[in-house]
């Protein structure tokens, strides 16, 4: 259903910026604009459509298209607002054409339309405002079209923000807080795309088509450096994913179970809305949870004795060999600790992460290995949550299994 909604937002923001589109074209044939703007302002108009096309990796893990950019140096370039805003609104018809032929789904090109419309045409409206009589006209030209430029690029941010965590809680049923942060994580890449536009828009006049090396430069190196930042965490996770399958390959733990756990503490983490940085903790030392458990074949263990706090403390040792993994090994550590004992307050030491690993990996455990049903899992972890287990996870819990449709709500 919320596809549906999502669906229907998209066609009906094409179609109410087509005729925007269609107005702001007709108004700038009828103000007499020589056919040097009309070439101009058509020009940019296919580039801003055509950068639909391309997209680059964000720290959040998700793509942000590069229309902003060329719609940026339109600012600066074009004669006035309404030839800024003519480009805009053509671009983003062409834009909703180029999203569908590119992406993969259309629940993909609706989502990525809503927000990038919605946020370029706050984009124009205030960098064009500013531009045209917001900024201190005795300032340099420079100045005044680097102050538009900040403030539109201030606007457009906040707003694709917002937009986009509004349509991630349309999507799946995630916290807007955890989404709004994970939204945030991207202005890095924002910035290089906005000084790319700016910088080729305040050169053109000066620099001719030198202006293209002198903003495109800059943009390559910092899309380099993204391209291997998102590698390299595709890397960790791979390798970390691998570590974890230690004890399973080897019929030290049960087949499948860090996997699950994992994917089950995301969800009430996300639910929760914890920090995305945070989340990507959790999904570390959720899939390593178990994997002191590749110390079981000591046989002066296996003779001793050992209890699950010790599989656990073993296990943030191995872990926190990695320097980049010592939080994530604090985290294993404790994931044992009861939420409080008996006559006392809730232990605060104890991190939030390392809570919600014990819940997932208790109910997991509950389902897979003792077989109870989905609602027994649950009624089991419920039943802990006066020592064992924190009563506000475990309600978030019920709310995930009720969002997958595990339980009935």
């Amino acid at each position: 259903m919320a596809e549906h909604r999502l669906h229907r937002l998209s066609v009906l923001l094409f179609l109410l910026i087509t005729s925007l589109a269609g107005a702001s074209t007709i108004v700038l044939y009828r103000s007499g604009v020589s056919w040097e703007s009309w070439t101009l302002v058509l020009l940019w108009a296919a580039v801003i459509g055509a950068f639909h096309a391309i997209s680059v990796p964000t720290p959040s893990g998700k793509r942000i298209n590069l229309a902003i950019g060329p719609a940026v140096a339109a600012l600066v370039l074009l004669p006035d607002a309404l030839a800024v805003m003519t480009a805009i609104t053509i671009g983003l018809v062409v834009g909703w054409i180029v999203l569908r032929w590119r992406s993969k789904t259309d629940r993909d090109a609706d989502s990525d339309y809503v927000a990038e419309a919605v946020s370029m045409i706050a984009f124009g409206v205030v960098g064009s405002a500013a531009l045209s009589g917001l900024v201190d006209s005795s300032l340099p030209l420079a100045w005044q079209q680097l102050l538009g430029i900040t403030a539109g690029a201030l606007v457009w941010f906040t707003v694709r923000a917002l937009v986009s965590a509004w349509v991630g809680t349309e999507r799946e049923d995630l916290a807007s807080r955890y989404l709004w942060l994970l939204a945030l994580e991207d202005w890095t890449v924002a910035l290089s795309i906005f000084t790319g536009g700016a910088l080729f828009g305040m050169t053109w006049n000066e620099m001719g088509l030198w202006a293209f090396p002198v903003a495109i430069l800059p943009y390559a190196f910092s899309h380099l450096a993204f391209v291997r930042y998102s590698s390299t965490r595709v890397t960790y996770g791979q390798m970390i994913r691998a570590l974890a399958q230690i004890p399973e390959v080897a019929d030290l733990a049960p087949r499948g179970h860090s996997a699950r756990t994992a994917d089950l503490a995301i969800a009430i983490a996300r639910e929760i809305g914890l920090h995305p940085n945070e989340v990507t903790e959790l999904e570390y030392a959720a899939l390593m949870h178990d994997v002191g458990r590749i110390t079981l074949t000591e046989p002066a263990i296996l003779k001793a004795g050992y209890t699950d706090e010790d599989i656990a403390r073993w296990g943030a040792q191995i872990i926190a060999e990695a320097p980049y993994l010592q939080e994530v090994s604090e985290y294993v550590r404790v994931q044992h600790s009861p939420y409080r004992r008996p006559g006392e307050a809730k232990d605060p030491e104890i991190p939030m992460i390392s809570k919600i690993i014990k819940i997932a990996s208790s109910y997991d455990q509950a389902v897979h290995e003792l077989q109870l049903s989905p609602l027994e899992g649950l009624e089991r972890v419920h039943r802990g949550s006066a020592y064992d287990f924190d009563p506000d996870i475990a309600a978030s819990l019920r709310r995930v299994l009720v969002q997958r449709g595990v339980i009935a709500a």
